[in-house]
């Protein structure tokens, strides 16, 4: 039976992020459709799904996760689109 030691084989492989490689200077600043702030937190929105179309034929709560300013709480439309609440 052969022995593991540390340092043996190869390096372990860092996920490394697509994104990366994208110049930050070539991206669209968002902002807040209300306030114009640039800054955003996640939130949950709550959906019920009807005992009718849920897969386990019970009521149940699902969590959607969208991102709503820091400063005034309000949510694009473009976040409520994407995550086909509305």
């Amino acid at each position: 039976m052969s022995q593991f030691k540390m340092g043996d084989g190869p390096p372990p492989q860092m996920n490394q992020n697509p994104l990366d490689s994208v110049d930050f200077d070539k991206t669209t600043p968002i902002k807040c459709e209300s306030c114009e702030n640039h800054g955003f937190e996640q939130v949950l929105l709550l959906r019920k799904v009807s005992a009718l179309v849920s897969p386990t034929g019970k009521e149940t709560i699902v969590p959607v996760a969208v991102f709503a300013c820091a400063k005034c709480g309000h949510i694009n439309q473009e976040f409520l689109k994407t995550s086909s609440i509305v």
